[in-house]
């Protein structure tokens, strides 16, 4: 009897005496197909810049950052932080300020030391390193130096009671590809950056195998915190912003969601149409032995069609518009304001998956009305005013 239902709601969901019947199931499949669509690109953009944005800030950023109070920390804890499971490596860095004077602009500017006497921790940074002019020196931010055009030296005022303008060679420029950084920090070995001044931090920056399990290696140094250290690891350093993040991808698929659900109020539309344009039909069929529950399954049928082909063509434009955007970068953001200039895109399966899912079972619910209405219609009455 199945296949039965599914020919007749096949049938009538393209067929009809009335023309119009048909277009009215196109456009309730393009308003669903347009819909989820939407959805999957931005969806795709906002998974997008939490990629690009988590990336780039683990470039610079450790996973796992142990700040000493008393600024120092011992031999034996850098040795015992190293031997932890899940640690892949463990550096001392500081982290001081100045003040940055470029003709009449002071600027405070974040420095912090690197101990380039590691060769990992020398890689690492010499990754992003744009080019190098000596062995001594600041390197600058890329942003810093071309908003203020500068050359081979930088003037400072050091972060002390008495500030006094300082001259220190540029030995090199760094590029890590965030505004914030790219634009307000100085890079220098750690012992130049002591030699600023007493005013500084002093951490031990640890690297891990997997930077989402950084949680679970804090757990097993936690006993850290009561010998004079703060732990923090990098997802708590920015919380802040990836919960914003979060929260502004929620409401983003919320809010678009209501698109799907207007397409739905298509196919609703759609199948109360049928049902009058039908009502003779319906009382034939139930004549002819077919139930309410067969006249519901067949109008039922229409509305879950008419959201598969919907979603089926949503999810198709969807992905080859995400292709498009990831591959051709012709939408430009400005960088200061986004820390990119392009769009970046990261489709999920899981995401498609759940937004499919979405459009299916409204689709299936707008249709259960119209379907419930036709098959309580009586043979009698049906036959009379069809």
């Amino acid at each position: 009897m199945l296949k039965t239902e599914v020919f007749l709601a096949l049938r009538y969901l393209f067929r009809g005496r009335a023309r119009h019947i048909s277009f009215i199931s196109i456009i309730s499949c393009l308003g669903v197909m347009l819909g989820v669509a939407t959805l999957i690109v931005v969806i795709s953009v906002m998974n997008g810049f939490d990629k690009d944005l988590m990336s780039k800030l683990l470039r610079f950023n450790y996973h796992i950052t142990i700040e000493s109070v008393r600024r120092e920390i011992p031999e034996g804890v850098i040795k015992r932080v190293r031997n932890t499971e899940g640690v892949k490596g463990a550096a001392i860095f500081l982290q001081t300020q100045v003040f940055g004077k470029f003709n009449d602009y002071i600027v405070p500017i974040i420095v912090r030391g690197i101990d380039f006497s590691s060769r990992y921790e020398k890689k690492t940074f010499y990754k992003y390193v744009l080019k190098e002019k000596g062995n001594e020196g600041f390197f600058v931010g890329d942003g810093l130096r071309k908003k203020f055009l500068l050359g081979d030296r930088i003037s400072y005022y050091p972060l002390s009671r008495k500030l006094r303008l300082k001259e220190s060679k540029i030995r090199g420029v760094f590029k890590i590809g965030l505004y914030d950084i790219d634009n307000n920090y100085l890079v220098c070995n750690i012992n130049e950056a002591k030699a600023l001044g007493d005013n500084y931090l002093l951490f031990l920056g640890v690297r891990v195998n997997d930077p989402f399990k950084a949680a679970a290696v804090k757990s097993q140094l936690k006993n850290l915190e009561d010998d004079g250290f703060i732990v923090n690891t990098w997802i708590e350093t920015n919380g802040a912003l990836f919960s914003a993040l979060k929260l502004e991808k929620i409401t983003m698929f919320v809010i678009l969601s209501l698109i799907v659900v207007v397409a739905s109020f298509n196919i609703f539309s759609t199948l109360t149409i049928k049902v009058v344009e039908k009502t003779k039909d319906i009382g034939i069929l139930k004549s002819l032995g077919f139930n309410s529950g067969h006249i519901l399954s067949i109008f039922s049928i229409q509305g879950l069609m008419l959201g598969v082909i919907g979603v089926a063509a949503g999810v198709i434009l969807g992905i080859t518009l995400c292709f498009v955007l990831k591959e051709y970068h012709f939408i430009k953001l400005p960088q200061e304001i986004y820390y990119i200039s392009y769009l970046p895109v990261t489709v999920k399966t899981k995401d498609i998956a759940l937004i499919s899912s979405l459009g299916i079972l409204l689709s299936f619910i707008s249709s259960l009305f119209p379907a419930v209405r036709a098959s309580r219609l009586k043979p009698s009455e049906a036959l009379r005013y069809g």
